[in-house]
């Protein structure tokens, strides 16, 4: 085993694994026997101090420690790095507030709870440091803003949201306007997937989101193109405010439903194949003839005939009733 002050980093985790798991296969671990397996004396000492700082070893004597049971010592380990994680989440926005107000002109004046933002960078940041925070709820509102794109747009799914509430827990409204960006589409899919609930509004006057009704972003980059004039809010009276718009824009759009394609099995008595299906929650959702093709992968020319033939089969007359008729029968 290479000596601890050769060591990266990264590697020290694993010699204190290491070191842990030759303890447990001693038994009763000394540092006599653990020289003898090839350690060196001092990283015995130091590397041990570790694992009893951890509560996984006990001194019992100059050189001799007892290995406490690790059906109890691991989860308590595990207890602890969760609660100093949460603590990390918890300063992140914090913190990151910090870095970017030592970025900005120091002559400006500042304001007590709001945290001024000018540039879409910093919104997409603060985006990121506030969501990681949620504990209880979040709530997305997205307009066709560039740092809407931006976070929709993202390469790595995993980066648009990272809180710690469940899928469940978590709402978006998006201005349909965002479906003729690449790739947005397929992301607000998957998330209706995942379990999120999106909706599909029009004329979003700007984006943001609200954290658990302690915090709020307003994102103004879609009137400005540095974003100037966007901001973090930790004020009750503003956050309430904020989210007072949230929920009327929530409740005047319109759901975006899965699109999973049902298993064999399922209990199902639409006579729609799945692609039918999917064109239908789109067309639900607001999405034109055009984002339908992009998203499903055929020409527009099939999703006209397509949604031509379903709203036959709905005995609808138009392409909104033919999403309500649908929506009734469960079909979507």
């Amino acid at each position: 085993m290479p000596r601890l002050d050769d060591l990266a980093d990264p590697q020290f985790e694993d010699y204190l694994s290491s070191l842990y798991l030759t303890m447990l296969r001693i038994g009763r671990p000394t540092r006599e026997a653990l020289v003898d397996s090839g350690l060196h004396p001092e990283d015995v000492d130091r590397a041990a101090a570790f694992l009893v700082g951890r509560q996984l070893i006990t001194p019992i004597g100059p050189g001799v420690w007892d290995i406490l049971p690790p059906e109890t010592a691991m989860p308590r380990l595990a207890a602890s790095l969760e609660a100093r994680a949460r603590s990390t989440r918890n300063t992140a926005s914090e913190l990151g507030a910090l870095w970017r107000q030592a970025r900005t002109t120091p002559d400006e004046p500042a304001f007590v709870g709001v945290e001024m933002l000018r540039s879409v960078e910093q919104v997409v940041l603060a985006a990121h440091s506030l969501s990681a925070t949620a504990q209880e709820r979040l709530r997305y509102f997205m307009d066709d803003s560039p740092a809407s794109r931006r976070l929709l747009q993202e390469e790595d799914p995993s980066a648009v949201v990272q809180p710690s509430v469940p899928p469940s827990a978590m709402s978006m409204v998006v201005d349909v306007a965002l479906f003729n960006h690449e790739g947005v589409l397929p992301r607000l899919e998957a998330m209706a997937n995942s379990g999120q609930r999106i909706l599909v509004g029009d004329g979003l006057p700007f984006g943001g989101l609200v954290v658990d009704d302690k915090s709020a972003l307003v994102d103004l980059s879609r009137h400005d193109p540095r974003a100037d004039g966007s901001f973090v809010v930790r004020r009750r009276a503003a956050v309430a405010a904020v989210g007072a718009l949230f929920d009327v824009a929530f409740e005047l759009s319109t759901p975006m439903a899965p699109t999973l394609a049902r298993v064999s099995g399922e209990s199902d008595e639409a006579p729609l194949e799945a692609r039918d299906r999917r064109i239908l929650s789109l067309l639900a959702a607001g999405a034109t003839d055009q984002q339908i093709a992009r998203s499903v992968g055929v020409s527009k020319r099939t999703v006209e005939r397509r949604v031509a033939a379903i709203m036959q089969t709905l005995s609808a007359g138009t392409r909104f009733q033919a999403g309500v008729q649908a929506a009734r029968r469960d079909w979507i």
